[in-house]
């Protein structure tokens, strides 16, 4: 499209976004708006910034457009952004293993950039604390406490210390943008929980096939992975005990893991 076009399609935006972040596509333009004022507002001038910021690095994804809007009064905040590719497609839970490599390289790169997301760096769940709490209200036994702990304190081990990175903050497929043939990572959308903190925390609300995916070649890489995966799954359970959740599917999730990386004892 363009910037004409563009402008055109901003003078089409007349509904009102309620109180959350509205999109509107058109081939390889998105347009992220929202009410004046609002913290959604606040959201899409959060991922504008991230955006501007990541330009310099030549990480493809969508790109902000500069617009010629003299003379012009917009009843909404919004941000224009140019996709790499106009019938570009999200990603889905399934998608081939293939993926989730490049999406790990993706990363890779993000994460070994200066941190460029502002703000205090977010820690990380302690799991050994979440385990303590996952005991003391009955929703594991001792016995499990101790080797899950155990484990836990293996993996941590393995780890190492984590060193701050730019994180993307809100990783889910459908986060993940890919050519028509869901073929190739073309970038990833929507920075606007961008923060500094462990870089393995980005794959959390990934498929565990991501992990599958990703494991193995480095030893510390697949610790830390594992490691927040396992958190995220703790947490999981932590809710489900408390109402908020299946505990069901957070206990079969964490099996699932397991089955991918036996030896926990």
């Amino acid at each position: 499209m363009t910037p004409d076009d563009t402008l055109k399609l901003l003078d089409l935006i007349e509904v009102s976004p309620g109180h959350g972040v509205a999109t509107l596509r058109q081939e390889d333009v998105l347009i992220r708006y929202a009410q004046p004022g609002s913290h959604a507002a606040d959201l899409i001038r959060r991922d504008a910034e991230l955006l501007l910021a990541l330009s310099p690095h030549g990480l493809p994804g969508p790109t902000l457009l500069e617009l010629d809007l003299s003379g012009r009064r917009l009843p909404h905040a919004f941000s224009c952004q140019r996709l790499p590719h106009p019938k570009a497609v999200r990603a889905r839970d399934d998608e081939a293993p293939a993926i989730w490599r490049q999406l790990g390289s993706h990363l890779r790169r993000l994460h070994a950039l200066p941190v460029l997301a502002s703000g205090v760096v977010v820690p990380s769940p302690d799991p050994r604390g979440l385990l303590e709490e996952l005991n003391e209200t009955q929703v594991i036994t001792d016995s499990d406490l101790r080797w899950l702990d155990r484990w836990v304190r293996h993996l941590q081990a393995e780890a190492g210390p984590a060193q701050p990175a730019t994180l993307h903050g809100s990783l889910r497929p459908a986060n993940v943008l890919l050519s028509p043939d869901r073929r190739t990572v073309l970038g990833l959308l929507d920075w606007s929980h961008a923060q500094a903190g462990d870089a393995a925390r980005d794959y959390v609300h990934l498929p565990l096939s991501t992990f599958e995916a990703l494991s193995g070649t480095d030893a510390r890489q697949t610790a830390a992975l594992l490691l927040a995966y396992v958190t995220r799954l703790f947490l999981d359970l932590r809710d489900a005990a408390q109402g908020r959740a299946g505990l069901a599917a957070a206990t079969a999730r964490l099996l699932a893991l397991f089955q991918l990386n036996v030896g926990g004892k």
